[in-house]
């Protein structure tokens, strides 16, 4: 594809603008002083990677994904609280993934314990590909900005996935958006029609709206949020842009970081009420936890004993979670697989609502001992067939999928039991168009692909097996492009960049 946007010289000149409106505005990820090559007495960091000059994207397909995300909202938030159907899902699953076992044993002793607290927060992402069904189309490649234009506005939108749990990006988002609009204002480049993006506002409003509903059982006690984040944490300005926004309010509210689980344990305690109480290093008298906000928690090797344990006590804790323990294993792979069978939908949203969310559903089966499965494994086990599709497991983050002809080997070389905790995912096809990217590792032009997310943020109080929806907004957006021949997409562990769409 020879579809050139800006020449060499023009792009060293967009180059230079971005690389100092990243430095000074935080687009960066730390490189912890332990993991430098040198001795260091501070932190090091690096710009994130980006786009040099907006990709285009079709605003039908940008505004359908905008619209559809408050039914989105709602169908997991139903999701989430219908336990029996989740246990008829995470039973079975449970039995061959330890993780997902941790994570229902959890919910178990939370059940028979009794909740404190019905309210729940939610941070969602649903994540979407343009799907090019005309594979000719893909095969010859577009060779002019009207051929790219005209393969992505006939594209469909498709769900890749819905996080529901540690939904990472938006602060990114949020000035990769910024500092594409400022470029265009000054002429640096000449995107246009470039949409604005209230990704971090949307997290940070979702948050403050949640600690004001939270009901304190000590009208003494001052109240705060806490985040759960992983240690070594590189990703720190796309979390600490949350808490400073938070302590602008009016009044202030405090957020104050832990590491999962170490220090929620050294730190946390239940009260008399099961009231979280977190003892900062700072003050003497402890803080009640109005929200726990979970930016940690979802990898398999977190939960050791004192994971466990750390996890259990924020769910018991009469603090709002963001996400509930339930609303995380709704964001199983699992999950969304069973939710594209027949009539799955209807359970939880009138005919309108499924019929407008199921076109957006790529096919996807289970790898089990049910007729679907074995019809999946007869596929995965064909070289040539398997090369549409994609094997997925239940976890977060790029680098844990298996794609196409290595599908057969993979599947091989594990234990017949062990098959059960992927499903398999027909193969988005998204129609490249062109792109300037730059990374720590390269500058990158050609043939890419995005992937576009939007943010839901939601808050509502279960009601026996129902919820009661109090607050279901539309956030903002995140926008990551790729070149065309990389497999995974997560910006912070280097296959993508973050980008802004140019709408046409």
């Amino acid at each position: 594809m020879e579809v050139p946007i800006i020449d060499e010289d023009h792009a060293e000149r967009v180059l230079s603008e971005l690389e100092d409106y990243q430095i000074s505005h935080g687009s960066l990820l730390k490189v912890p002083r332990g993991l430098v090559d040198f001795e260091s007495p501070t932190a090091l960091a690096r710009p994130v990677g980006v786009s040099i000059v907006p990709t285009i994207f079709p605003q039908p397909q940008f505004e359908q994904a905008q619209y559809i995300q408050r039914l989105f909202n709602e169908l997991y938030i139903k999701v989430s609280e219908d336990d029996a159907w989740l246990e008829t899902i995470t039973r079975p699953l449970a039995r061959v993934d330890e993780f997902v076992a941790k994570l229902w044993s959890i919910w178990e002793r939370v059940r028979d314990e009794g909740e404190v607290q019905k309210l729940r927060c939610g941070i969602f992402r649903s994540d979407y590909m343009l799907h090019c069904s005309d594979l000719r189309n893909l095969d010859r490649g577009a060779t002019s900005d009207e051929d790219i234009r005209k393969d992505l506005i006939g594209s469909k939108l498709k769900q890749v996935e819905f996080n529901t749990y540690s939904c990472a990006g938006g602060s990114h988002a949020t000035m990769v958006a910024n500092m594409h609009r400022y470029l265009a204002q000054k002429g640096t480049h000449e995107a246009t029609n470039l949409p604005a993006n209230n990704a971090l506002r949307s997290i940070v409003e979702v948050l403050a709206k949640a600690h004001h509903a939270y009901v304190p059982t000590s009208g003494t006690r001052k109240r705060a949020i806490l985040m759960t984040v992983q240690p070594n944490n590189v990703n720190i300005c796309d979390e600490r842009p949350i808490e400073y926004a938070l302590s602008e309010c009016d009044p202030p509210i405090i957020l104050y970081r832990v590491e999962f689980s170490d220090e929620v344990m050294q730190s946390c305690s239940l009260g008399p009420d099961r009231e979280l109480l977190f003892r900062p290093p700072s003050r003497s008298q402890p803080l009640e936890i109005s929200v726990v906000y979970q930016r940690a928690g979802y990898d398999s090797h977190e939960y050791d004993e004192q994971g466990v344990g750390a996890r259990l006590m924020l769910e018991k804790s009469r603090a709002i979670k963001c996400p509930t323990i339930l609303s995380h294993i709704a964001g199983l792979k699992k999950v969304q697989q069973e939710l594209t069978r027949p009539g799955a939908l209807e359970r939880f949203l009138d005919p309108e609502g499924a019929s407008i969310l199921r076109p957006t559903f790529a096919p996807q089966f289970p790898v089990d001992e049910s007729e679907d499965g074995r019809n999946a494994l007869r596929i995965a086990s064909d070289r040539e067939a398997a090369e549409n599709y994609v094997l997925k497991p239940s976890l977060e983050g790029g680098g844990h999928n298996i794609f196409g002809r290595d599908i057969p080997d993979f599947l091989e070389a594990i234990p017949p039991q062990e098959k059960n905790k992927y499903i398999l995912m027909e193969k988005i096809r998204p129609p490249m168009s062109h792109g300037i990217l730059v990374s720590p590792m390269m500058i990158f032009q050609g043939p890419v692909i995005s992937e576009l997310g939007i943010l839901g943020a939601c808050i509502w109080r279960r009601d026996g097996q129902n919820a009661e929806i109090i607050t279901n907004s539309r956030g903002g957006w995140t926008f990551k492009t790729k070149p065309h021949d990389v497999e995974e997409m997560s910006v912070v562990k280097g296959y993508g960049c973050f980008d802004c769409p140019s709408l046409f």
